[in-house]
């Protein structure tokens, strides 16, 4: 049965609305944490993934979305701790054995370190930023939402194909836009009723092989930057290289079996 523009635009702000009092729950969460911080900092930045996703349905990119945004850079550092020490094992590199040791143990005590709660105030200020993007959801003219999540829907799936199509240049960063563009269009699906917008089962895949692809980035970046560079660790650098181009090559294959046509 096909769904009627209308209901689909009211069935997308309902959960919005939903969706932003949940993640307004697991804030308010942190401040009695009984489990494991990082856990629930990645519960809430996923959740912020999706709701980005939910409002750029509404071309509220520049907005709410950036709202949302601020709230999983404020409460970063947890969750990235937990995934460059993650990421470190997967790749389970011990050609140094010494070397490989000092970094190990760095990335897993900056994992107890950072496991802290976040104060109230912090708390306070992200749980603004959740208010202030139903603020902009909820002055949108009622008359102008049906085109509005039209046009938005159209072009969720029109940047996502765009950007994974320029993958083959194997540049970092359209990579990392890749990576955004197609949790974007995956998050925004979620808010939408079953069929209203059809993505390719393959984005799926796609968003997990450009996780993993910015998880060795970040970890990349983070060796640079404490000093584990080529001229100490030059075996570990081929790894990574070796092991990023292999999750590049893996999501370019990938790319090559989306329809042109279902981006338009």
């Amino acid at each position: 049965m096909k769904i009627s523009a209308e209901i689909a635009t009211e069935h997308a702000r309902k959960r919005l609305a939903t969706e932003c009092e949940t993640m307004k729950q697991l804030l308010r969460g942190l401040l009695d944490s009984k489990g494991k911080v990082s856990a629930e900092v990645h519960a809430i930045r996923k959740l912020g993934k999706s709701l980005r996703g939910g409002f750029s349905l509404f071309r509220l990119d520049k907005s709410s979305s950036l709202e949302i945004q601020a709230i999983g850079r404020l409460l970063s550092g947890p969750r990235d701790a937990v995934s460059r020490y993650n990421t470190w094992k997967r790749l389970a590199w011990a050609a140094d054995p010494v070397a490989s040791e000092a970094i190990g143990k760095l990335l897993e005590q900056q994992t107890h370190s950072a496991a802290r709660r976040p104060p109230p105030e912090t708390i306070d200020w992200c749980l603004a930023r959740v208010d202030a993007g139903l603020d902009g959801l909820q002055q949108l003219p009622d008359g102008d939402l049906k085109g509005i999540l039209s046009k938005g829907t159209k072009r969720l799936k029109r940047r996502a194909f765009k950007r994974c199509g320029k993958l083959y240049q194997q540049s970092e960063e359209d990579f990392h836009e890749a990576r955004k563009s197609v949790k974007a269009l995956l998050g925004a699906a979620g808010f939408l009723p079953e069929g209203v917008l059809e993505v390719h089962p393959k984005f799926h895949d796609l968003a997990e092989f450009l996780g993993d692809e910015n998880d060795l980035a970040t970890l990349s970046a983070w060796l640079m930057g404490h000093g584990f560079t080529e001229r100490f660790a030059p075996d570990l650098w081929k790894t990574l290289h070796e092991t990023r181009r292999k999750l590049q090559k893996q999501v370019i294959s990938d790319v090559t079996k989306l329809s042109p046509a279902e981006g338009k």
